[in-house]
């Protein structure tokens, strides 16, 4: 099956008072057609990061180092924004995490909305208010044609959110990337749209990129899961692989803070805080807080090891 993104050995830097933030640490990562790839950790392990730079959305201070960056096959590490302009919303496309900063606040939704049609496939803007009409139904907006001459301000949380899954499946792109989409939404509007995002990407067969620092969230979405710490990837597997056969004492720390209706157990925190960046530790960025840590972690980073065909961990 092709690969709907592959990245190969992405590092991303910042600049702080001449010194060097290292967001991302040589991040391996394969999306494949049709599946749901779910990136997790904690807040400030570089997950967004991850996924801006593979739509090379990435801040102007960033630096971007990666061997390869390919996109449904396409080899796009040396494209220019122009070029990039080109697959952003065609090929591949991104939902953020904040709705009401991610729409432009002085332009109605139908006019954000028509403009990804009239640019990416040249329609009349006849047909592009039918179809941005006809995408605000399928994702469940009522109204639409009244939400459609609407400003995002005037529009819920949840009917933002919508808009922004309308806007990324408007022109069928292959792969779909996720980031947080659930954030600043209450509970039973996060299960709405997540169960609105599942379907479409079903329906779709759209390669599905979700960032989100929630396992509990990935449970019934994903196919495979991959598990970031400190700028790097420290185990992948498919959703089963993980969860019930976890290798990485991340993972382990991640599962046992979930909350569990079937069981009265406590619930663990994970001790300590993880690492400043700026300072990266000597070894495994996770032995500090890792009560299972041997000496050697403290000196050496433990390899990626192969514990079945789809099953990976840095132990």
């Amino acid at each position: 099956m092709q690969n709907a993104i592959e990245v190969k050995n992405l590092k991303v830097v910042f600049p702080d008072r001449g010194r060097m933030i290292r967001a991302v640490e040589g991040v391996d990562l394969t999306v494949k057609k049709g599946e749901c790839l779910a990136l997790v950790g904690e807040s400030g392990c570089g997950k967004s990061m991850t996924s801006l730079s593979c739509m090379k959305l990435q801040p102007s201070l960033a630096a971007v180092r990666l061997d390869q960056l390919c996109i449904c096959g396409e080899d796009v590490t040396d494209y220019t924004d122009r070029q990039m302009q080109a697959l952003r919303g065609s090929k591949i496309s991104m939902i953020f995490q904040d709705a009401l900063t991610a729409l432009n606040p002085v332009m109605t939704i139908g006019k954000q909305m028509d403009e990804i049609y009239r640019c990416h496939e040249k329609i009349s803007k006849k047909e592009a208010k039918m179809r941005s009409i006809k995408a605000l139904k399928a994702v469940g907006i009522p109204d639409a044609e009244l939400r459609y001459h609407a400003f995002p301000h005037e529009l819920s949380g949840g009917m933002r959110q919508r808009v922004l899954i309308a806007m990324a499946f408007a022109c069928e792109p292959e792969v779909i990337i996720a980031d947080e989409p659930t954030t600043a939404l209450d509970v039973t509007i996060q299960a709405q749209i997540l169960e609105l995002l599942s379907k479409m990407q079903k329906e779709k067969q759209t390669a599905l990129l979700l960032i989100t620092h929630d396992l509990s969230v990935v449970r019934s979405m994903a196919d495979r899961i991959a598990v970031m710490y400190a700028g790097k990837i420290v185990e992948t597997g498919t959703a089963e692989d993980i969860f019930y056969s976890p290798a990485h004492p991340y993972t382990w720390a991640l599962l046992s803070s979930m909350p569990d209706l079937d069981t009265d157990e406590k619930l663990e925190a994970i001790p300590g805080t993880p690492p400043n960046m700026i300072y990266p530790p000597k070894g495994d960025a996770f032995a500090a807080r890792n009560k299972y840590a041997m000496k050697i972690d403290f000196e050496l980073q433990p390899p990626m090891f192969e514990i079945s065909p789809t099953h990976k961990a840095a132990t």
